[in-house]
């Protein structure tokens, strides 16, 4: 079954334009003229042109996704540092790839990873306890440990996961 999204190509049949002239005038190059990036980006509104996601993080090696591991959901602190990690990134950018552990480091490992494929840009591990470093090295992305405590306030579990998010962003 064929997809309902128009692909540039077919923007570039629609247009006249070629491939080249079609993505460079999405992408507002100013060799291209304005009459031209007008026309095509009209016919783009009008067949709801979306970029291919895949195709933008290839081009610019940054995918937007962060993946959160999370010990158990259900846990409020968890919760608290889930639906916080997600507003701070939605505002930066960013979209969040959510995971359950339960509990075991088995999961986490093989979280991490499946998740060294490229389609992620950091991961954030979040734990009640304080694991070896070790485990979380050696990736071509970032890994950082969240160590959150149940007992905590809400403020301090959003200024832990704020920071953490932050450290990720920065590799």
């Amino acid at each position: 079954m064929k997809s309902s999204a128009v692909t540039i190509k077919e923007l570039s049949s629609l247009s006249g334009y070629s491939i080249s002239t079609v993505s460079k005038a999405l992408n507002d190059k100013l060799e291209i003229s304005k009459a031209t990036r007008d026309t095509i980006k009209t016919i783009a509104k009008q067949h709801d042109y979306v970029p291919n996601s895949y195709a933008v993080s290839l081009r610019m090696q940054k995918t937007g996704a962060i993946a959160v591991i999370v010990p158990q959901v259900t846990e409020a602190c968890y919760g608290h540092s889930l639906s916080h990690l997600q507003k701070s990134a939605e505002i930066l950018g960013y979209r969040i790839l959510f995971y359950q552990s339960f509990n075991s480091d088995t999961k986490e490992l093989n979280y991490i990873k499946s998740l060294s494929d490229g389609s992620i840009d950091g991961i954030i591990v979040v734990s009640a306890e304080n694991k070896q470093s070790s485990q979380y090295t050696g990736h071509s992305f970032p890994v950082e440990l969240l160590v959150i405590d149940c007992n905590q306030s809400i403020e301090d579990i959003k200024q832990r996961s704020y920071a953490s998010l932050m450290n990720v962003l920065k590799g």
